[in-house]
């Protein structure tokens, strides 16, 4: 697949993508000036030295892991942190914008390695969305989370797909979605999935996302503050 491929990141294509992974493995200040001034110039000389970098390069910087200095590479904990979650979705971001694409066939430890993050956003998630949250990984137990005094969507799929549909890629998640009254109409139902601070904690980075951007904020990444076209990777429904 060359560099002009279709991605589901709005504003993407491959060479965006690819641009995005190889300077988050290999110049953190780079990535850091999306955000920070400081780094602002930084980030602006490192992002056109690799659009100009070939393709073929470009891909093998990808393929060759992070430098030395970034905390990815100081462990397999620390790489499983950083990379796994982030580079199945991106890798999901290429396959699924291509016409007759079909979803891949991961094994059992793939997908029980998707829980964990597929649960700390579950909650987010239905605060975001205004809704009670029900997940039902195939093959592993429910989870439940938002209000529910609310609507209560109920979503099913395996992790992989429930972590892509959380992560904005609803319309390309291989999941079933159904939607039933709230299981209350008590004006002070109870959250589920998370303790009082723990709510407190997600409300108020929610309510510091006053801009519109797409949630989750930590994935809004590289672009999402900045004037333009190029913006990825918030998500935008592609059509089909």
């Amino acid at each position: 697949m060359g560099p002009d491929a279709p991605t589901l990141c709005e504003g993407w294509k491959t060479r965006d993508l690819a641009v995005h992974l190889v300077m988050r493995d290999r110049d953190l200040p780079a990535m850091a000036g999306e955000h920070l001034k400081l780094f602002a110039k930084r980030h602006e000389r490192v992002d056109q030295v690799l659009r100009d970098t070939p393709w073929p390069e470009l891909i093998g910087k990808i393929a060759s892991g992070p430098t030395v200095w970034n905390p990815s590479s100081w462990g397999i904990g620390v790489d499983s942190l950083m990379n796994t979650a982030e580079f199945l979705i991106h890798h999901e971001d290429v396959r699924r914008a291509q016409p007759g694409w079909r979803p891949r066939q991961l094994g059992t430890e793939v997908q029980k390695d998707m829980l964990p993050m597929v649960r700390s956003l579950a909650l987010a998630y239905a605060l975001r969305r205004g809704i009670h949250l029900v997940l039902q990984p195939r093959g592993f137990d429910e989870i439940r989370a938002g209000r529910t005094n609310r609507p209560t969507v109920t979503v099913s799929g395996l992790p992989v797909e429930l972590l892509l549909y959380l992560f904005g890629r609803e319309s390309r998640a291989d999941v079933e979605v159904k939607e039933t009254d709230p299981l209350t109409t008590d004006d002070d139902a109870h959250v589920e999935g998370a303790t009082t601070a723990e709510i407190a904690i997600v409300e108020e980075d929610l309510g510091q996302d006053a801009e519109g951007k797409q949630w989750p904020s930590f994935l809004s990444g590289p672009g999402a503050g900045r004037k333009g076209p190029r913006r990825g990777p918030v998500v935008t429904p592609p059509e089909g």
